[in-house]
């Protein structure tokens, strides 16, 4: 009997959200590709696609998070991470036909990077003052 011991320092939650992924291949050649969040965390993301990029791969991120009131897309968060293990295609009983990957990532959203901006164009107008 096998017992399971949790690595993890965050909490997984369970999101299904649409994921953009680019990566550079070794020869330089960037690639790109589309996914389904599985779940997602402070320090990572497990997408579902058939497009992996491999262990070790540096990647950056684009997740269109829901909306929590009205329908539509909501917050994006964009980041930029390794990859950590890849899960080809029908390997994972139960859970379809497609793949996928698990990466390490550090996420920031659109209203980060816009309050970062006013930061810095405040701290030029207080040094002028």
């Amino acid at each position: 009997m096998h017992t399971l011991i949790e690595l993890r320092s965050a909490t997984r939650y369970r999101l299904s959200a649409p994921a953009l992924i680019m990566w550079a291949r070794q020869e330089g050649e960037t690639q790109s590709g589309q996914g389904v969040t599985r779940d997602i965390n402070t320090f990572g993301v497990y997408v579902q696609t058939n497009a992996s990029p491999p262990v070790g791969a540096l990647v950056q991120l684009e997740i269109v998070l829901p909306k929590l009131m009205d329908p539509g897309s909501g917050m994006r968060l964009h980041g930029e991470g390794v990859v950590l293990r890849v899960d080809p295609p029908g390997s994972k009983p139960g859970e379809g036909s497609e793949g996928g990957f698990a990466a390490s990532v550090q996420f920031h959203t659109d209203a980060t990077e816009s309050v970062l901006s006013h930061l810095t164009i405040s701290e030029r107008v207080a040094r002028v003052v």
